[in-house]
């Protein structure tokens, strides 16, 4: 359940500049406009010393209130300019004893400048006591005539009332613009930083994708290296031997012209592969499991003397497509090796998902990279996570059919 944050009137000023600037001041300047333009016109006894009088009064009233909206105020401050103004409104009022006519609206402007700028209790208080003031300024201009300062005293009553909660509206309409506002300009930087997120997560994204392609052209590499490139050495020997002995040994360049053609067909077999190994369709239109018996065919297509047992005999949980690539890969890795290096017989492919661990064995009874030199081993291009066991690891021995 969400709660809505309240306007806190007790304890804390309002800046002054903002509140006043946002409410705005015009009512105040035009009301002190028709108080100052009626106290001079209903004037039963102007003279210039009254008239300069009541003129400074308000010329000073209206420079008070403009200091007070263009800076910002600190609570002494403020407290202090309040003090200026209701003293200057006394001041003002009691000129009506000189025959200038009584500005009773000079009253009502302080009391709603005090509810906007104060707080609350701060200002009821003040405005209780200019209350009290314009009772006793009543009693001065009808020389106490209860009979006719009653009926006065109780017409000002709401009149303050509707000025206090007119100019509490006001505030709390203010504050909570400002709020808005406030909440408006996070909301505006919230999206600029999801801006730049979604930005970066594009850029990541493509970094993602360049890495990708980089790492198949890396494997292209090795495919290249470890196969063509050593199939076409040879092809390269073989006809320079050819050359030499076209004219000495007809025969015998007659049988090397036939193992070139050999070493040239399956030079050409390995194009192939390294072909079909960049673009591994059938991990995207089939299953992991299909895809696995799928790549197995290819292996007895192409290594027809070596018997292949596929154990896929298992409950498979939902796996991502990055770990159903990374599968096939080791898989299709490891049987490359087994065709190219290992000579074997037999080889079994098991996968297997128990106790929340999924599996990918690759067994065979060939030699393995048992036999090749240590330096052969190390400049390998294959996966190198692929664990390769090696014919004296006892542990596959059983498990070949």
């Amino acid at each position: 359940m969400s709660t809505q944050p309240k306007v806190d009137f007790t304890s804390h000023f309002v800046s002054a500049e903002r509140l006043l600037s946002r409410v705005g001041v015009s009512p105040a300047y035009i009301t002190l406009a028709i108080g100052y333009l009626l106290a001079i016109l209903q004037a039963s006894h102007l003279t210039l010393v009254n008239f300069l009088a009541f003129t400074a009064l308000q010329v000073l009233y209206s420079v008070v209130l403009w200091s007070m909206i263009k800076a910002e105020q600190s609570s002494r401050q403020l407290v202090l300019r309040m003090g200026i103004l209701s003293v200057l409104t006394v001041l003002s009022s009691l000129l009506a004893l000189t025959g200038i006519s009584w500005d009773w609206l000079l009253y009502l402007v302080t009391v709603a400048i005090c509810f906007m700028v104060l707080p609350l209790r701060a200002s009821i208080a003040v405005s209780i006591l200019l209350y009290v003031i314009l009772g006793v300024n009543l009693g001065l201009l009808d020389h106490w005539n209860w009979s006719s300062i009653s009926p006065s005293l109780i017409s000002f009553l709401p009149a303050f009332g509707f000025v206090a909660v007119f100019s509490l509206v006001g505030r709390v309409l203010s504050v909570q613009k400002e709020r808005a506002e406030r909440l408006l300009h996070q909301v505006e930087e919230s999206n600029a930083e999801l801006e730049r997120a979604h930005e970066q997560l594009r850029n990541y994204a493509n970094e993602v994708e360049e890495l990708t392609i980089v790492r198949e052209r890396t494997r292209l590499a090795r495919e290249i290296h470890d196969s063509l490139g050593h199939y076409l050495t040879i092809l390269n020997i073989q006809l320079e031997t050819i050359s030499k002995l076209q004219e000495r040994d007809p025969g015998r360049a007659a049988i090397e012209v036939a193992e070139a053609r050999r070493v040239a067909a399956q030079s050409m077999q390995e194009v192939r592969n390294a072909v079909a190994a960049l673009r591994p369709t059938s991990i995207a239109t089939l299953s992991l499991t299909e895809a696995l018996a799928q790549l197995g065919s290819e292996f007895e297509h192409n290594a027809g003397e070596t018997e292949l047992t596929l154990d896929f005999d298992t409950q498979l949980p939902p796996l991502s497509p990055d770990l159903q690539v990374a599968l096939y890969r080791a898989a299709q890795e490891a049987l490359t090796n087994v065709r190219k290096h290992a000579h074997a017989t037999k080889v079994l492919v098991r996968l297997r998902y128990e106790d929340e661990l999924l599996e990918l064995v690759v067994l065979d009874n060939g030699c393995g990279a048992s036999n090749n030199s240590s330096n052969a081993q190390a400049d390998g291009f294959g996966l190198r996570r692929i664990r390769v066991i090696g014919p004296g690891d006892h542990r596959h021995a059983d498990a070949l059919p």
